[in-house]
């Protein structure tokens, strides 16, 4: 017998807005919708609750309460499950990487050094311009940031294309930016190298390092750091959480810095959009 989700994705093609908003927060937030009557959920999204009914319906079942009865089964066996995977298995690295990376994270959460955090948010608001460093791994989480701040209106220059690029991009580098690395491996030197230079000749550097004794992490001003781990792929999801950490503190803190740019994005948008017609 197919699952309550397996009926979702095998529909939701041809799902009204109403059904989606539904089948997504199933699919997404089961837990808390184990815990709400048919009501209760409409008025969560805002929803009729006989379109929670149909929806039911919809995938099969007489109606909402069977439907969360498999939801509620769902949280209960995975609340009570028990990991105990067959060692030398598949089965069993894929556990042993899941808790490595959960007390990796947790370790990162209970060390996270807040006021050096908050000291990144200061600065990022006195600089002129952010030029950002990576390189390897760490780039797909440099981007994330970049994005983000590039949506609060921050001038951002990201450099991250090998050695030429990062020259160009210290050479351009004056007093008053904010020369910010972001580091999960030291392939190579040059990122250190290009913190010492920046602070030799007075700018302002900040890093955020997979590794408290990463060589960078010696010329940066303000420094945020992950538990250490062996693996670089874990220190790469530290990384990420360390990104995201930032950019929640950022929203917290200035809210007010995205809404010119949203608008702005929301405008262009309509314009683009009708101009296509």
């Amino acid at each position: 017998m197919a699952t309550y989700e397996e009926r979702i994705r095998e529909v939701r093609g041809g799902l009204s807005p109403s059904f989606v908003r539904l089948a997504d927060f199933l699919l997404d937030s089961y837990a808390e919708a184990s815990f709400l009557t048919a009501t209760e959920l409409a008025h969560t999204l805002d929803l009729d609750p006989a379109t929670v009914v149909r929806f039911a319906q919809k995938l099969g079942y007489p109606g909402y309460p069977e439907l969360q009865r498999e939801i509620r089964q769902k949280v209960k066996d995975q609340l009570l499950a028990r990991h105990e995977a067959e060692p030398a298995t598949a089965a069993a690295a894929c556990d042993a990487a899941l808790l490595e990376v959960s007390r990796a994270l947790d370790l990162t959460r209970r060390s996270l050094p807040v006021q050096a955090a908050q000291g990144i948010l200061d600065a990022l608001d006195g600089a002129k311009r952010i030029v950002l460093l990576a390189e390897g791994l760490a780039v797909p989480p440099a981007r994330t940031l970049a994005t983000w701040l590039e949506a609060a209106g921050y001038a951002v220059v990201f450099a991250n294309s090998g050695v030429p690029e990062m020259a160009g991009a210290l050479a351009g580098v004056r007093k008053g930016d904010l020369l910010l690395a972001v580091i999960i491996e030291e392939q190579t030197p040059f990122i250190a190298r290009a913190l010492a230079e920046a602070r030799s000749g007075g700018v302002r550097t900040a890093a955020l390092v997979a590794s408290p004794s990463a060589q960078a992490a010696q010329h940066a001003d303000l420094l945020l750091t992950a538990h250490a781990s062996p693996d670089p792929a874990v220190g790469g999801i530290l990384i990420q959480a360390l990104v995201v950490a930032l950019v929640r503190m950022l929203l917290h803190a200035r809210p007010g810095l995205f809404r010119p740019v949203q608008d702005r994005v929301s405008e262009l948008t309509q314009r683009l959009l009708k101009g296509s017609h």
